[in-house]
């Protein structure tokens, strides 16, 4: 009898706006301390953009460093080291502790659970990751790293990834492909 639901779906609610305001007003924080770090990259990837090669889909990719290994056949198994930006130069994503560190992105959790590391990719599989990525990749021997330049149409679209990619976004990665073993083993 005692319990007032409209007062606790008010308060519910006021708690709910007061926890989003501050989300906000960390998130603003953070991207005015980090807007230097963001400014340069941006600047970084407008000047390889301007170098990069573009292929018929329209993937552009610059290869930053040549490595000393093969191109993969399909079915070899390579591991990557990405980070993914959006044209502005913010990060979205990386498995690489160091970079999410300087970006300010990084996740304590994920650092505890020694889950910054380099991920698997099968050469020649055609789902799973968004078409510019693998086309990209496609484009890399064993030890290049490389800058890969996603329009919208080859990434995630007209729906773009809830909570992370908005609709209609390019995206850029810098990918390291590292080395290889047989899909098998």
């Amino acid at each position: 009898k005692k319990f007032d639901a409209p007062k606790i779906f008010k308060d519910n609610f006021a708690k709910q706006a007061a926890e989003q305001k501050k989300m906000e007003e960390e998130q603003l924080k953070l991207r005015e301390q980090y807007a230097g770090v963001i400014k340069e990259k941006e600047a970084s990837f407008q000047q390889l953009k301007s170098q990069s090669v573009k292929t018929q889909s329209g993937l552009q990719f610059k290869i930053l460093s040549k490595g000393n290994g093969k191109k993969p056949v399909a079915g070899v198994q390579v591991f990557i080291n990405y980070a993914g930006y959006f044209e502005n130069g913010d990060l979205f994503d990386t498995n690489i502790e160091s970079v999410a560190t300087v970006f300010g992105k990084l996740d304590p959790n994920r650092a505890a659970a020694k889950a910054y590391s380099p991920i698997p990719f099968q050469i020649g599989v055609k789902e799973g990751i968004i078409p510019g990525f693998i086309e990209g990749v496609e484009q890399l021997s064993i030890g290049d790293k490389a800058v890969i330049f996603i329009p919208s149409y080859l990434g995630y679209g007209e729906r773009g990834m809830e909570g992370a990619i908005p609709p209609n976004a390019n995206i850029i990665f810098e990918i390291e492909m590292l080395g290889s073993m047989p899909a098998n083993q």
